[in-house]
């Protein structure tokens, strides 16, 4: 009897599975089509053998891996030998439990041994299974500067409005319009009514020993972010902590017009829990009088994983930055003592689960406090003389006067959001997605003795459904419905469609794809458009964007270019002035900004890349409540004081936009030049 009894509990034993981690998903080419023959290798960070496991995936790219570890693991994927034309792939360090079954789908790229994927619109996809490939900077090109702005300038299709110089305000433009959503970590961090000033952007907490991408920039009308993404999306995101040992790196420069800057990072994982903290200070003189600015920066990125599947996660980011308020110094010859000081807290709390099946969802609440306070202490006493030459020949001369200015003015932003996003892929062709979303927005510009303040409330919802066919076309369709009881419901929708008639190989010109995207945004009125605009209607664009990429050389040489074409209404103007410091606005602002971006790329090594980009925006206004102004020595000439005209090219619009780039990235020394 006892004998049977040990049998019987014996033979219990063998039926009850290991304890262990499971890893299974399919190995593909950038474009979907499975790779057989691939080794996928389970690389174990944390403790124990360094190759936890490995195998080779079948004729569909399937591939299951066991280890009876539990910890940090990553993926390294190599090709099969009989395919040369893609490069290994090191994947992302993630973490996975005794008992975790994770998926994990891996797609090769031709050069590029990082993933390189993005989350625009919801789902992580490859880039190359993106309608319209969002321009990406890697984390570890932010390294040697202070703030991400020399990083944008030299992308296509971008330009920068700076009112003066490092650390004045900034305004992004992309394919002539003015971008108004901005994510910081899953956080909407634009001012209420759209908008973000790029100076205040430093790339500490963005920047890291790591090709990943830390911003990423769409443009166009991208209803899936809901309002203000009506001209493009700004995503920043903290990098996550991956060093299984703790680190602590400082870094301190410095330069001539008494420029410095001092960071420090920690760095600490441990299995479940993982930690990047960063400080830092920037300072400069500028070469101006009272010009001198700082910045202060901190930001945090904090995680734990309950399983594999289910990871808490809080972000927070700090700046703190103060200046001068940018002056025509080379038309006055002095300026006034001023300053404006501003201050971003954005913060995120994530948590967020992920069935066997693939069924995704997440719970998020954002926190946003931006303050911006205009101080003007003293006004140089009026009548320096000045002389004026213009590129047309003409000159004047004259005595100059300042313009009357409040002595303060602060702006403020406050905004809690509450998020539920849910996803789900059936089928290569089928991913869904939605979102669900609470916000609390409260505003206030305020003057000395007076003000303006708004609270406002929006209940927003998103779908978006992607995916491909025969690994040659793929779609996206998303819209967005946001309802606010002073607004009313708006919405918008977006189609895309990305055709590849030819797939990427071995020999030239083998690589071509043809894409085309349409969309529809709003844009949320701020504090002050409400109070004095009277009638509530919200700034709308329609944008659209046709483009081929053609891989010239494998590997090698490429080009890209897309045309263009935006039209903007209802926007905001200046009008004139009501009262000193104190503009009289108006909402009758229609224009429209079409062209051609390009962009090339050369890259004749693995270690060597030379690219370029041209961009030409034909900008014209169509409609406008401003009346044109006359110089009584040029009569008949009408010219817009505070805004352009009718039939006239909008303000701060370029119509051509370059860059040029060159790097060297080697093991123990890398150059860059651009321009």
């Amino acid at each position: 009897m006892r004998l049977r009894l040990l049998l019987l509990l014996l033979l219990l034993g063998c039926l009850i599975p290991a304890r262990a981690v499971v890893v299974r998903g399919r190995v593909t080419n950038a474009l979907g089509q499975p790779l057989p023959g691939a080794r996928v290798q389970l690389i174990l960070l944390s403790g124990g053998p360094r190759n936890a496991a490995d195998t080779i995936t079948g004729t569909d790219g399937a591939f299951e891996l066991l280890s009876g570890y539990g910890g940090r693991f990553l993926l390294l994927t190599s090709p099969s030998v009989n395919t040369l034309h893609y490069a290994p792939q090191i994947g992302d360090a993630f973490y996975g439990g005794r008992s975790d079954v994770l998926m994990m789908d891996v797609a090769l790229n031709a050069g590029e041994i990082t993933p390189q994927w993005s989350a625009v619109g919801g789902v992580p996809l490859p880039l190359k299974q993106q309608v319209e490939e969002p321009t990406q900077i890697p984390a570890d090109s932010l390294l040697t500067h202070a703030q991400v702005l020399p990083e944008l300038r030299p992308l296509a299709g971008v330009s920068i409005v700076q009112l003066g110089q490092i650390g004045t305000p900034a305004t992004l433009f992309v394919r002539g319009a003015p971008v108004g959503k901005t994510v910081v970590d899953g956080v909407s961090a634009e001012r209420l009514g759209g908008g973000y000033d790029v100076a205040t952007l430093a790339t500490a907490g963005l920047a890291a020993l790591a090709s990943r991408p830390a911003i990423g920039l769409v443009g166009g009308a991208n209803p899936f972010y809901g309002l203000d993404a009506g001209a493009g999306v700004l995503d920043a995101a903290t990098p996550v902590a991956s060093t299984m040992h703790p680190v602590l790196t400082i870094t301190a420069d410095a330069g001539n017009l008494s420029t410095q800057r001092n960071d420090g990072v920690l760095s600490v994982v441990h299995l479940r829990s993982d930690a990047l903290l960063e400080f830092a200070r920037f300072d400069t003189d500028n070469d101006l009088p009272a010009e001198r600015i700082h910045q202060v920066t901190e930001a945090a990125n904090l995680g734990y994983f309950i399983s594999g599947n289910t990871s808490l996660r809080a972000t927070l980011r700090n700046d703190v930055g103060a200046g001068p308020i940018a002056s025509p110094y080379g038309f006055y010859g002095v300026a006034p003592k001023s300053k404006l000081a501003s201050q971003n807290l954005i913060g995120g709390l994530t948590f967020q689960t992920r069935t066997a099946g693939g069924w995704h969802n997440a719970l998020r609440y954002g926190l946003v406090r931006e303050r911006a306070e205009a101080f003007h202490f003293s006004t140089p006493v009026t009548g320096v003389p000045v002389t004026i030459k213009g590129a047309n020949g003409y000159s004047a001369s004259g005595i100059a006067t300042f313009l009357a200015a409040p002595a303060r003015q602060d702006s403020v932003t406050n905004r809690d959001e509450y998020g539920w996003q849910t996803d789900y892929r059936r089928r290569p062709w089928l991913n869904a997605v939605g979102t669900a979303r609470y916000v609390d927005d409260r505003g206030a510009d305020l003057l000395a003795g007076a003000g303006t303040r708004l609270s406002r409330n929006h209940l927003a919802f998103a779908l978006a459904l992607s995916g491909e066919l025969k690994e040659r076309v793929f779609y996206d369709a998303s819209g967005f419905l946001d309802r606010a009881a002073d607004t009313g419901l708006q919405g918008g929708p977006r189609l895309g469609v990305k055709y590849v008639p030819v797939r990427p190989g071995v020999r030239r010109f083998r690589g071509t794809s043809l894409h085309f995207t349409a969309a529809t945004g709003a844009r949320e009125l701020s504090t002050i458009e409400t109070a004095r605009l009277g009638a509530l209607t919200s700034p709308r664009s329609r944008t659209l964007a046709l483009g081929v990429e053609q891989n010239i050389l494998s590997k090698t040489l490429s080009l890209r270019t897309t045309y263009f074409h935006g039209q903007y209404s209802h926007e905001t103007e200046i009008l004139g002035v009501a009262a000193p410091g104190v503009a009289r606005l108006g909402n009758a602002l229609a224009y429209r900004a079409q062209g051609l971006e390009s962009e090339v790329r050369w890259q004749p090594s693995a270690r060597m890349l030379i690219a370029g980009g041209y961009t030409f925006v034909a900008s014209l206004v169509e409609r406008s409540g401003a009346v044109g102004v006359t110089n009584p020595n040029l009569p008949g000439v009408a010219i817009g004081a505070t805004t352009a005209l009718v039939g006239q090219r909008p303000f701060d619009r370029a119509p051509h936009v370059g860059f040029v780039l060159a790097q060297y990235t080697g093991s123990a020394f890398s150059a860059s030049l651009k321009a």
